[in-house]
């Protein structure tokens, strides 16, 4: 069991969820080297895709700062406490402001675990933006980089504007993770 009782009671929209968790982990494996950061990052992808807004229920804009409180405070999840910070962390910075030394626990990091943390946002960032509409329009995500831009081709229904256009807006962790830019290909299909 990934996330908690409590999580799944107070998460309102399993399918959005799934698919934010879907796309992050098939961003994560095209773009990540399993030798640098291992199954266990992977691991923590999951958890902090499946948790990512699981505060929206309660306060809404401001769902990632209470999503963090959630998961740092709820003990039914199977982490270590070094595994929980960096797992509420990422759910903290899947929208609005960058991480920040200054933030939170953000700044008594590792600078290891900061690079952990901003990849593991960055990637919950666009994958959450690819699923805008909360209608799993995006069938199937692939990511490369090629000539310092991080290129992701996505197989989709309809032309997938709103999804672009938010996905690009939340990707500036991500190009800040990776040192590029970034771009998104869309192809439709049926």
């Amino acid at each position: 069991m990934l996330v908690g009782d409590s999580a799944k009671i107070l998460n309102e929209d399993f399918c959005h969820a799934d698919q934010v968790t879907r796309l992050a982990l098939a961003l994560y494996d095209d773009l990540v080297s399993a030798k640098r950061y291992g199954k266990q990052t992977r691991r923590l992808l999951t958890a902090a895709a499946l948790l990512h807004d699981v505060g929206w229920g309660i306060t809404g804009d401001t769902h990632n700062k209470t999503g963090m409180m959630f998961v740092l405070h709820d003990q039914t999840m199977p982490f270590t406490p070094r595994e929980r910070i960096l797992v509420a962390l990422a759910v903290r910075y899947h929208r609005g402001a960058l991480p920040k030394k200054r933030h939170f626990l953000y700044g008594d990091l590792s600078r290891r675990d900061k690079k952990i943390v901003d990849l593991l946002s960055g990637i919950l960032r666009v994958a959450d933006g690819l699923d805008r509409s909360h209608g799993s329009v995006v069938r199937s995500v692939s990511a490369q980089i090629l000539q310092n831009t991080v290129v992701i081709s996505c197989e989709g229904l309809g032309r997938g504007s709103p999804e672009q256009r938010t996905a690009l807006k939340k990707a500036d962790l991500l190009m800040k993770v990776f040192s590029s830019g970034i771009r998104i290909r869309w192809k439709t299909v049926k």
